[in-house]
């Protein structure tokens, strides 16, 4: 394998796991309460399942768009007949291990929120990178694109192109001074997410606040976790960690959401001041347009895995 496999999509063709365990420790973003998630290997062809420890019995939650109750301010995963079994605010974990390429995965979490950290999911990737990442003797899902998939919500345009690899293009346009019609597009490989995409914070308004608290929402956000704008300044005293920090965000969001399809898109997503609501409705779409995408199931590879994960692991480490 070349070294620049962790700068390319050629791993994104294969399955991945996690070479040990690994544990993240925070709050929850809407909750306030405290959470310990931790992740686990899994075998090939396995998928992402979250777990509730907390709960007698455990209750066990896929990883996909099917299990999505809730897209306000979060993504949030469940039953819809139990509202209260969930696990939320996922996008951020699911942006990291899907542009990881990493493909199974038990995470096992001791309430009903994935602590938000920093609000980015920088300490996701890195933590993950130092556990490393081990390759599986699988190929990927995929999900092909082969004709444009468009759908439309209050304002806000998505869609999905065909396209050889993932790449995404959001915009955002809000009337603050500090953030205005902002624009970013990116071919996504491990090494682009880590490096323009995953240190982007979500971000919040102040004058949103008592009335989303009023709502049991962001109970445990503060400056520590979110980027916050007053009505016409940043309130983190150190400033703006990209110049057009917002739209990366959202991007950040939207590689989450996608990832809850359970396959590699070969394809190209463009959404205009989109959000959770919406990446679902496009997933949701693909069910009433079945001619315009295809899947590329599994297949066991013949290869000599030992061999190929030390080289792999060497280069992930960068």
């Amino acid at each position: 394998m070349e070294p620049d496999f962790f700068k390319s999509t050629q791993g994104y063709r294969v399955q991945k796991t996690l070479s040990q365990s690994v544990s993240f420790q925070g709050v929850g973003l809407h909750s306030g309460l405290k959470a310990e998630l931790k992740l686990h290997p899994a075998p090939a062809n396995h998928g992402i399942i979250f777990e509730r420890t907390d709960l007698d019995p455990k209750i066990k939650i896929p990883a996909h768009f099917k299990s999505v109750i809730s897209t306000a301010l979060a993504t949030s995963l469940g039953f819809k007949n139990s509202p209260d079994l969930r696990v939320s605010t996922v996008e951020h974990l699911m942006a990291t291990l899907y542009s990881l390429g990493i493909t199974n995965v038990i995470a096992e979490i001791n309430g009903p929120e994935v602590p938000i950290l920093d609000g980015s999911a920088g300490l996701f990737i890195q933590k993950i990178l130092d556990a490393g990442i081990v390759l599986q003797p699988y190929s990927n899902k995929i999900l092909k694109i082969l004709k444009p998939i468009k759908v439309y919500n209050n304002g806000t345009v998505c869609e999905l192109l065909p396209r050889e690899n993932l790449r995404l293009t959001t915009s955002v346009d809000f009337s603050h001074p500090s953030i205005g019609l902002q624009t970013f597009a990116l071919d996504l490989t491990p090494e682009s997410f880590s490096r323009e995409v995953s240190q982007a914070r979500t971000f919040g308004f102040q004058s949103d606040l008592d009335k989303l608290r009023a709502q049991n929402l962001a109970l445990g956000a503060s400056i520590e976790n979110v980027l916050a704008f007053s009505e016409n300044s940043i309130l983190n005293p150190e400033g703006l960690r990209f110049s057009d920090e917002c739209v990366r965000h959202k991007l950040l969001d939207a590689i989450g959401d996608l990832a809850l399809c359970g396959c590699w898109i070969q394809g190209e997503l463009v959404s205009f001041r989109g959000g959770h609501s919406i990446h679902l409705t496009l997933l949701q779409s693909l069910e009433t347009q079945p001619t315009h995408w295809r899947i590329i199931p599994p297949e066991h590879i013949r290869t000599p895995f030992n061999s190929l994960n030390k080289q792999h692991q060497r280069v992930i480490a960068i």
